[in-house]
This record gives structure tokens, sequence and C-alpha cells, in this order.
């Protein structure tokens, strides 16, 4: 019968049916119900329901002659008062019993002997009048109702419940809210491990909330529900585990469950806490997080905050919790040489107040979030190298004087280890990680090196290459300059030397020209007029600037850009904020480079020197003076070029002493391609260098009259008097050089046909000279010599042999 929903009022006899089971009068104006023992319904009456009426019986006299077959008696919503009977009406099989929202009030009575069934008992809310309310202590047979599991008796006056509570394996619902207790929280409830709902709210309870409770997470399904507020007595912290609920009142405050700490929790769970190194006191149920290891607070505004976390080497794995963005007054975060792995979390990017964050050697993977560095403006150090991070770390807002000005991190002393990634080559990766602004860019060999602005890039010069052209138009400009200085104080300087001497002292110089130039050189080829020549010189400089212009691009400090030849020195060890420059050799070394520099080059550099001096002498013609200049100046400027190169070269790749005279001597080698060539040239075609030569040298005087012979006539007069009598003198000597080779001619004609030698005349002037009159020895026919004979001096009569010994009389 369900009569609910009408407006019926008074009393009502519930057995009036002989074979009633199920009888629902709920949500009428029924004031009174009353059971007849005599009818038969009164025995097969299973379910009562008089909810919502205004039933005003006592509870003693309502349950008197309550059906003892009732399965469910619902009498919730009425106003019921007195106390319940003692002992209660024997149903033994009820199973639900509501008569919550009445005014009851006295003690509990012992409910299991009288409904050892009971699943579901409800007596809650009996204050509604100022005497209302059960007052008094839960009995322990409460324990002994096993098939109990909705316990509900919220908004009386009790005072005390057993700890055997926590016997009750079937609860699922325990509701002791608005109560009187003021113990503390029985650790046994704990145990209630079907409980879906525990409501011990609004009591005096004390001491710690139980560590058992952190049972009630660990349930792998339908987390229970827990709600402890209004018990003002309770000590802080609630249990970690607890405050990971969603469903735990107490989540939200930040003393029980400090906002932090729930943080470092999750941090734990995601990094596989239980794997790591060192996990002293994490996760302890009350212990302060301050207390953790590696974590260090600051105090502000009377509560502690996590101001570092330095968990370096502590064997985390997993990946990193976005919980961590919680952590809103973290200055220092230390993850490095870990085995973390996954993405960086964008929520990182709320730690406003973080100055230094080292997450370097992980497994990070993925890319950085693009606005992860809007709000961290007091960054101070970024260590993210080590890592599989690629894409582009965006910009941050960094600037060398902000970061002076920064004293927090006083063990950083180098700026170039502030920002440091994994954007230098090689890299794991197609495309390497690009980092406008990184301090410091590592490869996947762990090497490192500073991303930082050359001192030409200082000087405002984009690169080595353009700081090359300046260069040569410096060097041109300058030997101009000398040059042009030097012709106009040699302008007088040879005005009053004899054309002779201009002669000699141009032959001088063409001759110093061509040794400075190398007689084994195509640089030679500059002193000649011959076109093929100076291209052949002037590719061969080009080629030279090119071969070096190489070395110019591979030494160029680009991290990150494949086609430079740039060795990464320095690392950045997992122990160290700074990083460290490996390269070992000292300036000493510097010292031998360049004396090795010194020895190839300062001969080039001198001769070319010369060249240019020898360019503005006013004795040369203008187009000698001019080939003196080129070479002079093409000489110079590629052993300057050469220097420059290696240097700057060694800087980028040497790593060591060795390398820097390896280094040295490989690229000095270029400076040898001239001579090469030449030998190359002499090995195709000699004769055709040959006469390269030869109109190098016959091209020494051809223009020697466009000198100002007007300023010269008068020393040239008097050179060509001194030309004649040296021209007299010459043809003199010339006379008596023949004459006395006559003259032995004769003596060994003479010896050969066995004559004596004449005797010596006396002495006597012939045509003014004085000749010595001598008999030659005559041999007569009786082989007697003959003394006696006499002849004349030049005799015209006389034989030719004669006169051939009177002449060399008048010669003796």
């Amino acid at each position: 019968i369900d009569m609910s929903d009408n407006e019926f009022s008074g009393c009502v006899d519930l057995t009036f049916s002989s074979s009633m089971h199920y009888a629902n009068f709920s949500n009428n104006n029924l004031t009174c119900a009353n059971f007849k023992r005599y009818n038969p319904a009164h025995r097969s009456l299973r379910v009562l329901d008089l909810s919502h009426n205004l039933i005003e019986q006592d509870a003693f006299n309502l349950l008197l002659n309550i059906p003892p077959e009732l399965d469910e008696l619902i009498l919730s919503n009425n106003n019921i008062g007195g106390a319940l009977p003692q002992p209660f009406p024997s149903l033994q099989y009820l199973r639900r019993l509501d008569i919550s929202n009445n005014n009851v009030h006295g003690s509990l009575p012992e409910f299991y002997r009288s409904i050892p069934l009971i699943r579901e008992l409800d007596l809650s809310n009996q204050r509604q009048t100022e005497n209302g309310g059960l007052i008094g202590t839960m009995t322990p047979d409460f324990t002994r109702l096993e098939d109990l599991a909705v316990l509900n008796l919220a908004v009386n006056k009790l005072t005390g419940f057993p700890s055997d509570l926590g016997t009750l394996q079937k609860l699922k619902i325990l509701d002791l809210s608005s109560n009187l207790f003021s113990h503390p929280i029985p650790s046994e409830l704990g145990n209630l491990g079907s409980l879906e709902i525990l409501n011990l709210s609004n009591n005096a309870l004390t001491q710690l909330i139980p560590e058992s409770f952190a049972n009630f997470a660990d349930k792998d399904y339908n987390y229970t529900s827990i709600f402890l507020g209004g018990n003002l007595n309770l000590s802080d912290p609630a249990p970690l585990v607890l405050c990971s609920l969603s469903d735990f009142d107490f989540a939200e405050d930040k003393k029980k469950c400090p906002p932090e700490r729930s943080a470092l929790k999750d941090l734990y769970d995601s990094a596989k806490g239980q794997e790591w190194t060192n996990d002293t006191l994490w996760l302890h149920p009350y212990k302060s997080h301050c207390d953790w290891h590696g974590v260090t607070c600051t105090s502000l505004s009377d509560s502690d905050h996590v101001g570092k976390l330095d968990l370096r080497n502590n064997g985390l794995s997993g990946t990193l919790s976005k919980s961590i963005g919680d952590l809103h007054m973290l200055e220092e975060l230390d993850l490095s040489d870990n085995d973390i792995k996954g993405p960086v979390p964008t929520e990182m990017g709320q730690l406003s107040e973080l100055v230094s964050l080292r997450l370097s050697y992980n497994e990070l993977t993925g890319t950085m979030p693009v606005d992860i560095f809007a709000n961290l403006t007091k960054l101070q150090l970024i260590q993210l190298h080590s890592n599989r991070i690629r894409g582009t770390i965006p910009i941050l807002d960094w600037a060398m004087e902000k970061w002076e000005e920064k004293d927090h991190l006083e063990k950083i002393s180098k700026y170039s280890s502030s920002f440091i990634t994994d954007c230098g080559n090689p890299s794991d990766f197609e495309v390497s990680l690009k980092c406008e602004n990184c301090t410091m860019c590592c490869n996947a060999q762990g090497d490192c090196y500073p991303n930082e602005d050359t001192d030409v890039q200082k000087s405002g010069i984009q690169n080595y290459l353009y700081f090359s052209l300046l260069y040569f138009a410096c060097v041109a400009s300058v030997y101009l300059i000398v040059a042009l200085v030097l012709s106009v104080f040699n302008r007088n300087k040879d005005r009053h030397l004899p054309r002779m001497s201009i002669r000699n002292l141009s032959e001088k110089d063409h001759k110093y020209a061509l040794d400075s130039l190398g007689a084994d050189s195509v640089y030679q080829f500059f002193m000649g007029k011959n076109c093929v020549g100076w291209i052949i010189a002037l590719g061969t400089v080009a080629f030279q600037i090119v071969i070096l212009s190489q070395f110019v691009a591979g030494a160029e400090i680009i991290v990150g850009d494949d086609d430079v030849d740039l060795k990464y020195t320095w690392r950045c060890p997992q122990d160290q904020l700074d990083c460290i420059d490996t390269l070992n050799f000292d300036s000493k070394k510097w010292a031998v480079f360049g004396a090795l520099m010194g020895i190839y080059l300062l001969k080039d550099i001198i001769n070319g020197t010369k060249m240019t001096i020898l360019s503005s002498k006013q004795r040369h013609p203008f187009h000698d003076r001019l080939r003196f200049f080129v070479g002079g100046l093409l000489l110079n400027s590629v052993a300057l070029f050469t220097l420059f190169v290696s240097a700057i070269y060694i800087k980028a790749i040497a790593t060591s002493n060795t390398e820097v005279i390896v280094n040295s001597v490989i690229i000095l080698f270029v400076t040898d391609t001239d001579e090469q060539l030449y030998g190359i040239f002499v090995a195709i075609n000699p004769r055709w260098v040959a006469a390269f030569a030869r109109d190098i040298k016959g091209d020494k005087h051809d223009d020697i009259d466009g000198i100002n012979m007007q300023e010269l006539s008068k020393n040239f007069e008097l050179q060509n008097k001194v030309d004649e009598l040296t021209s007299q003198v010459n043809d003199m000597n010339a006379q008596t050089k023949k004459l006395r080779q006559e003259i032995k001619v004769m003596k060994k004609m003479m010896n050969v046909k066995g004559t004596k030698s004449l005797p010596r005349s006396p002495s006597r002037k012939i045509s003014g000279a004085s000749v010595k009159e001598e008999r030659p020895p005559v041999t007569s026919e009786g082989g007697t010599t003959d003394t006696s004979y006499n002849y004349n001096a030049m005799d015209p009569n006389a034989s030719e042999e004669k006169q051939k010994l009177s002449r060399y009389d008048i010669v003796s």
C-alpha cells in the first residue's frame, strides 16, 4: 500500500490489512501510528515508511508494538521525542533503521541483540530542540554489527566512540559529525578498507590526524572522502597523502596541507622517488617539508616557503611534475645529473622568483615552451645542456649589467657559464638547438664553447671575413701613404748625381727587387711588362688569398654552425657551476708561434717594405716605381694576411701546443705556392720562362732618358769628358799589352833555334832615344864564335830576323 504524498492526518492503524507487506505513508500529516498485534498484518509487514509526517509520539510508545518481521523502518523527519527504548525492540530481520531528524534524546541502547543484521543505522540530527540529541558514548556492541554499512549519528551530543569501529570492514559511510567528541581520532579507523565517506567534522577532536588515514588514499579506486573540518584542536599538518585527495576538506588548508609540500610530493611521485639515492624524510606524514633532503626553506609572513631545491646527482628518473610550478617562492632549482625524461613543463614559467635553474645532464626531450621565460625576470643562471631538447630556446631578457648587479649566487664567477644549452655542433639532431642569447653552447660530445662576440665583433665588424677586407684596405692605404711621403722627400735627392751613377743605382735597385720578389717565384713577373706574366702573378696572389680565406671562414667563432672548424675546448662538469677551459697551451707557446711566423714571414715583410721605399725613388721611371709598389704591397699583404689567418685559426681550433705548430706549418705552406707554380712553369716550358726573365732584365734601362735631362746636363758633359780620357788610357794600355806579347813570342822563337843572346852594344842615341847596341853571337864556319861582327840598328838591308832583334834592343 502506497499512501505517500497525500494529506492524511490524525492516527493510522498500520495493520488494517490482513496480508500487507509494504506500507508507505510518507509525506502526509499523520500525528500518530498504531500497531495492533492481533491483526495478521502485524506479522506480514516488511517495509514501513512514515517519514515526513507530524508524528509527535514518544519513541518508546511508538516502537512498543512494532511489527517484528520488518526489514526496513523509516521514521525520519517527524517530531518523535523521548528516549529510545532500552532494550531496543527485537527486530531480528531489520536491515534499515532511520529515525533521523527527530527530537529523540537519551543514551544509545545496545543494538547487537535487537537488530543483529542491521546494515543502515541513521539516528542523526536529533538536536532539533534544545533538549534533543543523543548523549553519552557509543556502546562497544556497535563493533559487533558486522553487516553495518552505514552508520550516521551526526548532530547529536555524543562524547565518545569506540576505537574498535575500525573492525567494521563492510562499513562504507561513517558520519559522526557535529557531536562533542573531544579525544584523539582513533588510528584504527584507518583500517576501514571499504569506507567511502568519513565525516568527523565539527567536533573537538585533538592531536594529529592518524597516519593510518593514508590508507584511504592508497586504494586503487574510489578514494575515500574525508571531512575533518571544524575540529579546531587538531594539530598541523595533516598526513601528506591525505592532502593529495581532492575529497579531503583540509586539502586547501595551507596549514594542514601546505601547497608546496603537496607539490614536492607530486615531484617525488613523478620522479620515482622510491628509487632515489637519498630520500631522507621525503613523504614523512608529519615532518615539515623544510626538513626533507635537498629542501631549504625561507620564512616569509609566518610561513615556510621552499627557497632552494637541490637534488642533483640523486637518482631521479621519471618525469617532471607540473606541480613544480606551485613552488612560487623558489629561487634555486638544481635537478642536474639525473635521469629525468620527458618535456620541461610549461608550469615552470610560474616560478617568478627563480634565480638559478639547473636541469643539465638529464634526458629531457621535446621543445622548450615558448613563453616559459616570460615571467622569469630574475634568472641569473640557466643550465640546460646535456639533454635532448630541440627547436629554439625562447629569448630571455638577459643583460650582463643586470647579471653583474646580482650577488645572490656568489659561487658563479664567470658570466659565460650563466646560460648553457646544447646549441653547439655536432648535435644529436639534424638541426642543432637554436639559442640566440645563450652564453655557452655545448655539443653532443659534451664539449662546450662560449657564445660571445669576438674582439672583431666587439669593435663593430660582423666577422673575420669583413675584417679581412678592411685589413687589406688598411695595409694598402698605409703603404700608399708611406710611398707618397717618401716620394716627396726623395724628389730632389738624386738631382745632382751623374748619369752613370743613376744608371748604376737603378741596376742595383732592379736586382734587389728581383731578389726580394724571389728569383724562383712567379712574383718576379711583376717586374716585367708582359701582361701574361702579370696575370700569372696576380692570379697566384688571388689564389693564395682565396686559400687563406678558407681558413678565415673556418676560424669564425660561430657556435652551432657546421661550416666552421671551431674546436669546443670548454667543459661544464656536473658538480660545478662554472665551466672550465681545457686548452693546455700558454703564452710561451704563443711566443714559439711568433718566432715561427717571424722566421717564415719577416723576410717578406722587410723586403716588401723596402720595395715600397724603392717605389718612392725619383731616379726610376713611373712604371718602374709602380711595379715596385705593387710587388712590395702584394708581398707584404700576403705575408701579413698569413700571419693574421694563422693567429685566428690557431685560436679557434688548436687545443694543444703541438697543434699550434702543426697548424702554423700547414698555413705557412700556402706562402710557398708562388715558388711551386714557378717550378711547374719551368718544368712545362723553360724557354718561355727564360723569355720572361730576359724581358724583365732587358727592361731596366728602356726609359732612363725619361728623367729630366736638362737638370742633369752639366753633370753629363763632365761625365763625357771623363769617358773620353778613360777611352784614350784604355787604348794605350792595349798597345802596350800587344807589344809585350810580341816580345814574349820572339823570345820563345830564339830559344827554339838555339841561338845565343847577342851582346849588348854600348848605349847610343837613336832618334832621341837611348839605344844599346849589342852583338849577336854568330857561329863561324870553323865552329868558333865571331865576336867582332857589328851591325847598325834598324839596318834596312838586314834580314827580317835581324830587324826583329834590333826592335827588341830598342824596346829594351
